[in-house]
């Protein structure tokens, strides 16, 4: 039982701490999982009139702070003697007004070298934040960038088609305004409640099966402790009948050894003289080392189930109501049988002039002289003749004649 619930705690032990890694496991695999959109809302001015245009266009980087940001947009500044403006450090510059000391958004073509190098050239030459469009082909196309080490710069990425757009109006000497919102969170269905709830869940389901595994096992060792107790009683009482029952030596000349003599129903061998039988309260007999161990293990007759506990009194109020009145019954139709049986027996020898006194001796025996029918051995004990006086009335007896008939006691 110790055992068990060492295993048992064990086992909570290992249950509980699988839980925490898994909560926390899934933690960071939602945060990593976790993407933010942007609303991208950008203004310029043209022919005294302001256009504007916005829509959820863009997605903050892995590594980005997820926070608003607005200013001016600002592009690479070109080299000499080339068409396209590096898009690259160290080569990389902005083209910021010098009477403007806003702040501003650096607005860079993707390729060439890594997101984290565009972001930090941008951030030392002091933009507000970094606005990477994707490259031709791509259309519409975004992802979740990773740039690690670019600390607290906010960093989004839009498509090509939004990007060039911007480029076109901003290389026309059009000032474009961009302000960056925090769009909406999508990615992995489980946040913090969610998991919070799983794992509760969790912990109280496996609570509870821990608690039937312990319960269950006690109940089940209780019960099989009950069981050996009850087993090891019923085999003592079964020892202390046992020694209660008649042992005896058959020899030459008892019945069982005759033409039609019995075999013992155990082991299915004929009997031979000097063997040992033991004799069970309802008269049957059997090899001593067969019937022993048999009665043991069932404590019954092989052949007619009697009890010998109950026949010997040893282990009456163990069993419960109904069979007691149940076996009282067959016993009263046993009795019932036997009484009949005995009548006509009675007759028949009173018919032929003879006393019954076998049948006399029989009733007036005491209880634990149970086996004087049955005829194995030739007693050599003193026999007691009984002297019959012939009846007036039964010719076939005449004066003088004496008859002595031996009764045998066991």
């Amino acid at each position: 039982m110790w055992l068990m619930l060492r295993g048992a705690k064990a086992s909570w032990h290992h249950l509980s701490y699988s839980v925490l890694v898994l909560c926390f496991l899934a933690i960071q695999g939602s945060k990593s999982d976790v993407l933010w959109t942007a609303n991208v809302n950008y203004s310029y001015v043209m022919e005294n009139k302001t256009y504007w245009d916005e829509g959820e266009i863009g997605v903050y980087g892995h590594d980005s702070p997820v926070d608003r940001a607005y200013g001016l947009v600002v592009l690479p500044r070109r080299r000499q003697h080339h068409y396209s403006p590096s898009q690259c450090p160290p080569h990389l510059n902005f083209s910021v007004p010098e009477s403007y000391n806003n702040a501003w958004i650096a607005l860079i073509q993707r390729g060439d070298c890594p997101f984290s190098d565009k972001i930090k050239a941008a951030a030392e030459a002091g933009a507000k934040a970094v606005v990477i469009y994707n490259n031709e082909g791509n259309e519409n196309g975004v992802f979740e960038m990773s740039h690690p080490g670019t600390k607290d710069t906010i960093a989004i990425m839009i498509g090509f088609i939004k990007g060039m757009e911007i480029v076109q109006l901003v290389r026309s000497n059009i000032q474009v305004t961009m302000v960056i919102e925090v769009g909406r969170k999508h990615g992995s269905w489980m946040n913090h409640y969610s998991i919070f709830f799983v794992s509760i869940s969790f912990f109280v389901v496996t609570a509870a099966t821990v608690g039937y595994f312990i319960f269950y096992s006690a109940r089940r060792w209780r019960h099989t402790r009950a069981q050996n107790q009850k087993m090891k009683k019923l085999k003592d009482e079964a020892k202390k009948a046992i020694s209660r029952l008649q042992l005896r030596t058959i020899k030459q000349g008892d019945k069982v050894l005759g033409p039609d003599g019995d075999s013992c129903a155990v082991c299915i061998d004929a009997y031979k003289a000097n063997d040992v039988v033991r004799i069970l309260t309802c008269n049957h007999f059997f090899h001593k080392n067969c019937i022993d161990p048999w009665l043991l293990e069932h404590r019954t007759c092989p052949m007619c189930k009697c009890d010998i506990l109950k026949s010997l009194g040893i282990a009456a109020d163990e069993e419960e109501t109904d069979t007691t009145i149940a076996i009282s019954s067959v016993s009263s139709e046993l009795q019932h049988t036997t009484m009949q049986v005995e009548e006509e027996n009675h007759s028949d020898i009173a018919s032929s002039g003879y006393a019954s006194v076998r049948g006399i001796e029989e009733v007036s025996e005491e209880p634990e002289n149970l086996y004087e029918n049955v005829e194995l051995v030739n007693n050599d004990t003193s026999a007691t003749a009984t002297e019959v006086l012939p009846q007036v009335d039964n010719p076939t007896f005449e004066i003088g004649d004496e008859s002595h008939i031996q009764s045998v006691k066991s």
